[in-house]
């Protein structure tokens, strides 16, 4: 999954296509928004929160789906709203930026996607393998998102306070009450120096940066 707070760069990229649109006028639904992009992550049950098909559990790469079928009725609430984009991202993430960074090889050095199959991490902006279980981890992958924090929340006018007071409108997959815990941790992750961008190891940040860019563009409501 992308950081919390790369979620809410997306999301920030996002409100600022809105403009003198009607739906996110109020700071309230700009709050709720940010809110419900963190939703999908306030559980340890990821693919129940990500609307998983189960069929591709045994994946490296799962897509979040199923989402808008059950709550369409729900998109006149501004953390309802957040909950799809925070989904969206994700899959647009999975399925078409990984790709282009990283690939997954088994031990006869094939393209692999099923997770007990892939032995390396090919990454592709500097050719170097490693082992899945470095890649997913604090050296490279996810203390990637953690060296990216300060410098997204500065460029980008991240709030870090955010009111997780709001009422669920009718989302049984997550606790609202729940988000109160990711905007504690949160303050953790921020701890890191805005230079530490300059140390990342998988991401070309720029490049990640216009991906989402593009991505954000994208979205309908």
């Amino acid at each position: 999954m992308p950081g919390y707070i790369l979620h809410l760069t997306a999301a920030q990229m996002f409100l600022k296509t809105q403009k003198g649109q009607e739906f996110f006028k109020t700071k309230q639904d700009k709050n709720d928004f940010l809110i419900g992009n963190l939703l999908p992550d306030t559980t340890k049950i990821k693919a129940r929160s990500h609307f998983r098909d189960p069929k591709y559990h045994d994946r490296m790469i799962e897509y979040p789906g199923w989402f808008i079928k059950k709550y369409k009725h729900l998109l006149s609430n501004s953390s309802v709203v957040g909950y799809l984009f925070h989904l969206y991202i994700d899959r647009r993430f999975f399925k078409y930026y990984m790709p282009r960074i990283v690939e997954f090889r088994n031990a006869q050095d094939e393209r692999e996607e099923r997770r007990d199959m892939v032995k390396d991490v090919l990454l592709k902006r500097t050719g170097q393998r490693l082992s899945k279980w470095d890649f997913f981890s604090e050296k490279y992958y996810y203390g990637d998102y953690t060296k990216m924090n300060m410098y997204l929340v500065n460029r980008y006018q991240i709030p870090t306070t955010l009111d997780p007071n709001i009422s669920n409108p009718g989302i049984k997959e997550v606790d609202y009450e729940d988000v109160k815990q990711v905007l504690k941790e949160l303050k953790t992750y921020l701890k890191v120096p805005e230079d530490a961008v300059k140390n990342v190891r998988v991401f070309d940040v720029e490049d990640l940066l216009f991906f989402l860019e593009n991505a954000v563009n994208e979205f309908k409501i």
